[in-house]
């Protein structure tokens, strides 16, 4: 992959100025950042990224330090297009020696702009590099050479927690979601056979069994592993709802029996165009309104939470109690690995 359009990588500079000087120049005046050694960016560009497109462009400036480097685990599911809980910490490589293995800190910096030391990356998180001491094939995709899919899916799975694992795993295995990439539960389960401990196996397992191809978002995922873990009842998923008006609409969750639907809301489902069909967020917020209407005039209680709350154990809890639905006795969490939980 050709970098330069996003790096100013000193080595090409040099040779097409043969002026490698004034990008330290620009660097003193506080104009670049430095994100690996040799290879610069626009400091406002930077400061504007978002804290995933900010770890998505270190990972390639480590590519483009060195193009050699095979990626893993997490850094390799982002750049597969999976969906993962928060930003790693480090960009994490496989197949370093012993010697070589473990953790780096991060090399991105920027010069004081005045004597009191500020630069601008005071509050802007900067990352590390972990090199895993992994011996495995990797895979070209999108310009970086990445652990395969199915591997990288396994990998996260079996070192992350059981929600965050359910997040991916549900992602995965979903056709309408991941598209042409989506893969089986059977795929993933065959790789997971391979892991090194026992431990790594059983927990993919009990999360590969719990997976649920259904599910509609990262934020229903994980909400609906922590209903398993707080002791709730499983609910349905995606299920159709019609008066006689007509159609109505497809809800996240239902407890059939407890008469209670629900509801995720992203952020995304009101701010991006294709969530929107056609329609501006005002239009989008009152057509909902009016799906819970009908919803609610059918008898049902209607319970909503968002990001904050599906992320949060005791407020999803809190939320869903309230509207009166009560925690059973769960059986599951018992054959949940300890580290697993939460």
């Amino acid at each position: 992959m050709d970098y330069g359009n996003e790096f100013i990588v000193t080595a090409r500079y040099a040779l097409e100025t043969g002026a490698s000087r004034q990008l330290s120049r620009r660097y003193e005046k506080g104009e670049l950042v430095r994100v690996r050694r040799g290879i610069y960016t626009d400091k406002q560009h930077w400061l504007a990224l978002k804290p995933w497109e900010r770890y998505r462009a270190t990972a390639r400036a480590v590519a483009a330090e060195n193009p050699s480097v095979d990626f893993c685990y997490e850094t390799a599911a982002l750049f597969w297009g999976l969906q993962i809980v928060g930003v790693p910490s480090h960009i994490h490589l496989a197949n370093a020696s012993r010697g070589h293995a473990g953790a780096r800190s991060p090399s991105t910096i920027a010069a004081a702009l005045n004597p009191s030391g500020t630069n601008g990356l005071e509050r802007i998180r900067a990352y590390g590099i972990y090199r895993h001491h992994y011996n495995t094939v990797t895979v070209f995709h999108r310009g970086l050479q990445l652990t395969n899919l199915v591997q990288t899916a396994v990998d996260v799975i079996s070192r992350g927690s059981f929600s965050h694992g359910v997040v991916l795993a549900d992602h995965v295995i979903s056709a309408s979601r991941f598209k042409k990439l989506f893969t089986s539960k059977e795929a993933l389960e065959k790789a997971a056979g391979n892991l090194s401990s026992e431990a790594k196996r059983q927990r993919v397992n009990h999360i590969l069994e719990f997976a649920n191809q259904n599910s509609g978002s990262a934020g229903e995922s994980l909400s609906r592993a922590q209903m398993l873990l707080l002791g709730f009842p499983p609910p349905e998923l995606q299920i159709e709802f019609y008066d006689t008006e007509g159609f109505i609409g497809r809800t996240d969750f239902f407890w059939r029996e407890q008469g209670i639907i629900g509801e995720f809301d992203g952020d995304a489902k009101y701010l991006r165009d294709e969530y929107l069909g056609g329609q501006s967020a005002r239009e989008a917020v009152l057509a909902e309104k009016k799906r819970e209407d009908r919803l609610r005039a059918l008898g049902f209680t209607i319970v909503r939470w968002d990001w904050a709350t599906a992320k949060d154990p005791a407020k999803l809890y809190a939320k869903l109690l309230a509207k009166g639905l009560a925690p059973t006795r769960n059986t599951h969490l018992r054959t949940i690995h300890p580290r697993a939980r939460g």
